[in-house]
């Protein structure tokens, strides 16, 4: 009799719809395949617990187990089970499919088995996107009254990376959407949180929604319960619901996408959104193989034949990577690449065709291929439209949330190759992934952010907003990581913090002019220079008279005196050695001045005023150091086509005057220069 009522309780309660607080097995009652009761486990709440039944379907059958049911007191119970509703019950049913895995018992996976579709979209992934399709109307019936939710079993955990992009309190609605949707059981169920949070669902949600009101709809033989569909089908929820659907299908991945084109096909909807589905998945299926080609394409041409030929399969992937491929072979030199001329390619109508894709496809692109696309605009040095640029900057913004340290400084790098000053929500965004992310940044990421920050630090006082803290964060990792730098990546670090102005703890400039002269061959010639002078900016005496910067300050004249180094790079140097009061070696000094006063003498290349202060200055600072005549004569030809041309400043001309005599120049004559 304890049997019997145990039995009898559990199968009431499933029946109900109401889980049992712990695991029941039913032993053998005479010759029954039903088992003796006994608990496995210890309770966990309403909603834990489930009832497992051990004795095999294929044995006895549904209508043998309902026959046992009525005999120990669950007539109503058995008579769902006999009728075929005993899958309705919460306790059997699965919850859904989560990254490909079923959720539930070993027994519900097989009952799925037969009928179940594809896995629920997890997240929106970069690697398999799809173009949006325009939604059609639904028609509208009567509706169907929604049931009331229950109390669900806790359905199984989802990714919480589906939700990255979403600002953070709209993501925790959007994940208790999804458990809610996933543990409905009911279509009707679906309907009622379209209606009470429809505005906030995201692409996930939709889709989910449509496939478990689809899963509703179908009965365990695999057929859908047509008169109940006509009526959820003609619900206005469930026409909000499609709407959403299609709106967010460039954010679906292809589970997503296989989802919809079954639910689509199950549910029976108009042609135009089933042919629209269907076609969705094939040409996502063109677009992979797009993306293999593109990726093994060496020539420019073939790409741009892709683009030619195939136009109409492009997605925001191919797009992006389309244009990296572009730019990558007209600017590297790849072995086996012939080479491009860049210039020539950015005029091919090809070209503008891809990049008129690109500005179509910008909202719909994660930041990886928005890093993508900027990194190749800045290589090409492509002359983009204000709209472009502040389109992919916004986007940024947008999917900051989910970007690597590696996305990151590419973005914000290539913003400031191509002059765009960035807007305070990406300035913002960008310092709060930053700070979370940090201690990921490698020696590129690093270099480059902070170089991107250096360059708009001359654009506003006190430089870009957010800029505080995230050159605090970033160069504090690069100085506990300084031994993974390259000498050419310790140079324009050194140029960065200078020109950021950012405090530095004692001997950190040393060591990184220590790494950057380790292999001076390495350091290109702007490299060079501005080292050198972002010592001479944050630097010491005892930097000058170390061994390190005169060896780069060896190096600058010998490049100097081929004229490798620019005449602006080389007034950097002089001004440096004034500051820290270095003197250079004979010869040195010399090779320095006569590259950047070139041209003085009837040439035709001009000097700007501030190089000219620069050098002027620098020599007037040095211990033993003096121009020689053929330089004062320069200095002078410089000074005099300046201020013909109007272009010396009168803080430049005060400059000039205080450091003629310790230059060696003549006071009075070059007050008449600046006079006349």
């Amino acid at each position: 009799s304890t049997t019997a009522a145990a039995i009898a309780a559990t199968a009431g309660a499933c029946a109900a719809g109401r889980p049992a607080r712990s695991r029941l097995t039913v032993p053998a009652v005479g010759s029954s395949t039903v088992a003796a009761a006994r608990r496995v486990g210890g309770g966990g709440g309403e909603g834990r617990g489930t009832v497992r039944l051990l004795s095999h379907p294929h044995r006895w059958g549904v209508r043998g187990v309902a026959k046992t049911m009525k005999s120990v007191g669950a007539p109503s119970a058995a008579g769902r089970l006999a009728e075929g509703r005993w899958g309705r019950s919460r306790a059997l049913q699965p919850l859904g499919v989560v990254s490909g895995a079923l959720a539930g018992d070993e027994e519900q996976q097989r009952d799925e088995v037969s009928s179940a579709p594809p896995a629920l979209a997890t997240a929106a992934r970069e690697t398999e996107p799809e173009p949006a399709v325009a939604a059609a109307p639904v028609t509208s019936a009567k509706p169907a009254k929604p049931a009331q939710p229950a109390k669900l079993a806790k359905p199984a955990a989802q990714p919480q990376d589906v939700y990255m992009t979403a600002p953070r309190e709209a993501k925790k609605v959007q994940l208790k959407i999804q458990d809610a949707i996933l543990g409905a059981e009911d279509a009707n169920v679906v309907l009622g949180i379209v209606g009470d949070s429809g505005e906030h669902f995201s692409a996930i949600n939709s889709v989910t929604a449509v496939y478990r009101i689809a899963r509703g709809l179908t009965s365990r033989a695999g057929r859908l319960r047509r008169k109940e569909a006509a009526f959820v089908t003609a619900d206005p929820r469930f026409t909000r619901l499609i709407e959403m659907v299609e709106a967010s299908v460039p954010q679906l991945d292809k589970v997503g996408l296989e989802n919809r084109k079954w639910a689509y096909h199950k549910l029976v909807l108009p042609s135009e959104y089933r042919s629209k589905a269907a076609f969705s998945v094939r040409l996502l299926d063109r677009a992979k193989y797009l993306q293999g080609e593109l990726m093994d394409a060496t020539d420019v041409e073939d790409i741009l034949l892709m683009v030619e030929d195939q136009a109409e399969v492009f997605n925001k992937v191919n797009v992006s990577t389309a244009v990296h491929r572009v730019a990558r072979l007209a600017t590297t030199n790849m072995p086996g690449v012939g080479a491009v001329d860049a210039k020539a390619v950015m005029k091919d109508v090809r070209f503008v065709m891809l990049m008129t894709m690109v500005e179509k496809k910008v909202d719909e692109m994660a930041v990886v291929s928005v890093s993508n696309v900027l990194w190749a605009l800045a290589r090409l040095h492509y002359p983009a439209s204000a709209m472009l640029t502040d389109a992919l900057a916004a986007r940024a913004a947008h999917e900051c949330k989910s970007a690597e340290p590696r996305h990151l400084s590419t973005v914000m790098w290539a913003l400031a190759v191509l002059d765009h000053e960035p807007r305070s929500k990406l300035l913002a965004a960008v310092a709060e992934r930053t700070s979370d992310t940090a201690h990921n940044f490698r020696a590129p990421d690093i270099v480059n952010m902070l170089w991107a920050y250096a360059r708009w630090h001359r654009m506003a006082p006190g430089g870009a907003p957010g800029s505080a803290e995230v050159v605090a964060a970033l160069s504090s990792n690069a100085l506990a990581s300084l031994a993974s730098f390259t000498p050419y990546q310790c140079a324009n670090l050194a140029w960065s913090l200078a020109m950021l102005e950012a405090p530095l703890p004692p001997r950190a400039l040393g060591m990184i002019l220590d790494r950057a002269a380790s292999e001076p061959t390495q350091l290109d010639n702007t490299a060079l220079t501005h080292t050198l002078w972002a010592v001479g900016v944050k630097g010491t005496k005892m930097d000058g008279n170390s061994g390190s910067f005169q060896t780069l300050l060896a190096e600058s004249a010998k490049r100097a005196l081929a004229k490798k180094v620019g005449r602006t790079g080389a007034a950097g140097v002089i001004w440096a050695c004034g500051r820290l009061q270095v003197t250079p070696r004979p010869g040195d000094s010399d090779a320095l001045l006569s590259r950047l006063l070139d041209g003085g003498k009837g040439g035709a290349k001009a000097l700007e005023s501030q190089a000219l202060v620069h050098a002027v200055w620098g020599v007037c600072h040095m211990d033993g150091v003096q121009m020689s005549e053929a330089h004062r004569e320069s200095v002078l030809s410089h000074t005099r086509r300046l201020v013909k041309n109007g272009k010396m400043s009168e803080s430049h001309a005060e400059a000039l005057r205080m450091s003629a005599a310790g230059a060696g120049l003549d006071p009075q004559a070059m007050a008449e220069v600046l006079s006349s």
